[in-house]
């Protein structure tokens, strides 16, 4: 899942009292969301803490604060660049990126990155979100983990999620320092993530293996299921219905 250093990887309105901030931090209840971490504001829209409240519920937990984490880091990447963004885009966009990896929120063929991306867009505009910042989000989850010219070329909201979410997943580059690492880790635990989103990936993996061709999990895909890609790119090209 990108970041600014790896190329290739890759709103709960409050009812009465404040929700989905993040678990861990003194003085805060567990289903809230602190008001600042590592320098970067949390955004307090009801778009933002809507969809948090959604991607609490609808994600396991250890998926959530990768999501929470994503926006942070990205933020901070951002930051570094001297860039500005639309916190509400770029925060519910974060928060939502991998809900095509809940299997609730899968299709038949898509990947995993068009599930989440559709997902995140029909809850915006259900949300009353204009077609503009909702197809913002849209391309912000779709692009998260392909190649960095791409989400650069995409805008500021795109490239704090591709940043952030490749930091959390490859780790940091140094733009990050360790100070803000460890803190961003204290606000939001990663709760065995290595492990645990491995796990999902090749579960998602072996569901429907042809829907990650061309992206970043086709090479996991490949191993879990071989079977799947019986056609090379060759035999392919070969195949198309051309006398030359």
């Amino acid at each position: 899942m990108g970041c600014l250093c790896h190329p290739t990887r890759r709103r709960l309105l409050a009812s009465g009292a404040a929700l989905a901030l993040g678990p861990g931090l003194p003085g805060h209840a567990k289903d809230e969301l602190p008001s600042e971490v590592a320098g970067i504001a949390l955004p307090r829209s009801p778009l933002a803490l809507k969809a948090a409240a959604y991607a609490r519920k609808s994600c396991p937990d250890f998926l959530f604060n990768h999501c929470m984490r994503t926006f942070l880091f990205g933020a901070v990447s951002v930051k570094k660049l001297g860039l500005g963004y639309q916190a509400d885009s770029a925060f519910a966009a974060a928060a939502m990126h991998d809900l095509g990896l809940v299997q609730a929120f899968e299709s038949p063929r898509a990947s995993f990155e068009i599930d989440g991306a559709d997902a995140a867009e029909k809850f915006a505009l259900g949300e009353g979100v204009n077609a503009t910042e909702a197809d913002q989000i849209w391309h912000a989850i779709v692009f998260h983990d392909t190649r960095w010219a791409i989400p650069r070329r995409q805008g500021p909201e795109a490239m704090l999620v591709a940043a952030g979410a490749g930091a959390d997943v490859v780790g940091p580059g140094d733009d990050i320092t360790k100070e803000q690492v460890a803190e961003i880790v204290t606000a939001f635990p990663r709760l065995q993530f290595k492990k645990r989103f491995t796990e999902l990936a090749i579960d998602h993996c072996r569901r429907k293996p042809q829907s990650q061709r061309g992206t970043w999990l086709e090479g996991l895909c490949r191993e879990q299921a071989p079977g799947a890609f019986k056609e090379t790119t060759e035999q392919e090209i070969a195949a198309a219905s051309f006398a030359e």
